[in-house]
């Protein structure tokens, strides 16, 4: 099964994330995310069909936010984040009260929300 899915929508493009991610699969990640971000200025990332992840991949969508904030595109993620998701922010030291720095103003993906 292929763990990424990228799919146009009327107003943004959604990649679907499944499975494990991981370092293993970084490098096909990697490939993924720059199409994912070369195909609209409104993204959505859902995650929850994620089994596992590792830093490697939690420090590969953290660098997707940067680039888009910088160049103007909108990443966001799906509604609901799976309670497993949350935990591997959490042991991974990435889900955070505020944004890191690298953020300027705007929110950072992984901040504390109620439905995060």
């Amino acid at each position: 099964m292929n763990p990424f899915e990228i799919t146009e929508m009327p107003d943004h493009t959604l990649l679907m994330v499944r499975g494990e991610v991981s370092l293993q699969n970084a490098g096909e990640a990697l490939e993924v995310l720059k199409d994912f971000r070369s195909r609209s200025d409104h993204l959505r990332l859902d995650l929850e069909n994620v089994e596992t992840a590792d830093v490697s991949f939690l420090q590969l969508i953290c660098s997707l936010h940067r680039t888009c904030l910088r160049s103007g595109q909108h990443l966001t993620l799906s509604e609901k984040s799976p309670e497993h998701f949350k935990t591997i922010l959490e042991t991974s030291g990435y889900r955070r009260p505020r944004a890191c720095t690298l953020g300027g103003d705007n929110p950072c993906l992984w901040t504390w929300r109620s439905d995060a």
